[in-house]
């Protein structure tokens, strides 16, 4: 082979070879532009550069979102614990701590015994909604508020009986007192003052040997019986016709007792 042939062999092999290389890198270029086109295709516009894809923003964001609520339930508890812990210390020790601090209309302190059932039982619903002695004080104030409205007007009731009314509802006061036991006269107390309990009342008393309601002055009234209401009940026909009136006769026994009894007292 002439050096002119061998001169253009190696020409062509050159080329060939630059040809090659030329034909790789285009092809390497090609799949890179291609791997860069889907990198821009999957990748939205919007996804934050920290981010290398919408999962990992969701999963971020929920987890945001779990430790927010968290931290907002924590505060919540705090918030209700510094309530009730500033809220109970108004709250008296025990229920029988409760102090009565309720005022009539004229300003005056209502007294009721420490051992009234319905006293203890709002002093116990008291403590148990953890109410403040002011609060307590108020919410026993309206019960016996709308007691008092709800029940009958002792200014009319007192019209029915009389001049005297208040004199009669003092001496029923006072028998009850003193024949009925400390329960039951708690029960009597209870009943509201009204004509008809103050005449039922007296009607018991005479049952039980009592007068009627008689006033010997303008100030006084008769408490005890006398041997003329004694004579005078037993010539009423109730106690003698037709075999008398058996509540009527028992009437009569009682007047008779009370002034044996009048005796033996002036006696001794």
């Amino acid at each position: 082979m002439s050096n002119e042939q061998e001169v253009i062999t190696e020409s062509n092999e050159s080329q060939d070879q630059q040809e090659g290389v030329e034909v790789q890198s285009a092809k390497d270029s090609g799949e890179q532009n291609e791997v860069e086109q889907k990198d821009s295709t999957d990748r939205p516009e919007w996804l934050d550069p920290k981010f290398e894809t919408p999962e990992q923003l969701a999963n971020s964001y929920n987890q945001l979102q779990q430790k927010f609520h968290s931290r907002r339930d924590e505060i919540k508890a705090e918030l209700i614990d510094e309530i009730n812990e500033e809220a109970s210390k108004e709250v008296p020790v025990t229920a029988a701590d409760y102090k009565l601090e309720v005022k009539d209309e004229d300003g005056n302190l209502v007294e009721v015994p420490d051992d009234d059932h319905m006293l203890n039982w709002f002093r116990d619903k008291a403590h148990n909604m953890a109410l403040s002695q002011n609060e307590f004080s108020d919410f026993v104030s309206e019960y016996m508020t709308m007691q008092a409205t709800s029940g009958p007007d002792w200014n009319e009731e007192s019209e029915v009986l009389g001049e005297h009314a208040d004199r009669r509802l003092e001496r029923v006061d006072a028998w009850a007192n003193s024949v009925f036991t400390e329960e039951q006269y708690n029960v009597f107390a209870g009943i509201p003052a009204s004509a008809g309990m103050v005449q039922l009342f007296e009607a018991v008393m005479e049952l039980n040997g009592q007068p009627k309601f008689n006033m010997t002055s303008t100030t006084e009234f008769q408490e005890t019986v006398t041997r003329e209401d004694l004579m005078a009940a037993q010539r009423d026909p109730k106690y003698w016709q037709n075999g008398g009136d058996p509540s009527h006769i028992a009437k009569v026994r009682a007047m008779s007792a009370q002034l044996a009894k009048q005796r033996d007292s002036n006696v001794n």
